[in-house]
């Protein structure tokens, strides 16, 4: 009982976590580990690379597959531009013109002409 009584002990001794601290740090938890992004293989990376050269070099088209918080959602498009030291890429589709950051991108798919 008297190594309780030392320092900070009696503090350490007697806390406690509330209900509504322990509801926020599983909260926390949960929306961390929902937003977490798929971490990819270099090979897999090596096959984005190319199909956007692909598509920036022979104009054709390109399906890109963008990783969102929660969601994945497939972008269909001619890449315009690719800049890979500011790490973006412009996509010119039916809809106008968006710019994508390659660190979104989780796979890609081109269609042979």
């Amino acid at each position: 009982m008297t190594k309780k009584l030392e320092g900070n002990g009696i503090w350490e001794a007697s806390r406690m976590i509330l209900p509504e601290y322990r509801q926020r740090i599983l909260r926390a938890s949960a929306e961390r580990d929902q937003g977490r992004r798929v971490i990819l293989h270099q090979d897999e990376l090596d096959h984005i690379a190319e199909a956007v050269k692909r598509s920036l070099v022979l104009h054709s088209s390109v399906k890109l597959r963008l990783q969102g918080n929660s969601s994945v959602e497939w972008v269909e498009g001619v890449v315009t531009d690719a800049s890979p030291i500011q790490g973006t890429l412009r996509l010119e589709n039916a809809s106008g013109i968006c710019r994508i950051a390659y660190s979104d991108i989780a796979g890609a798919e081109w269609k042979d002409e």
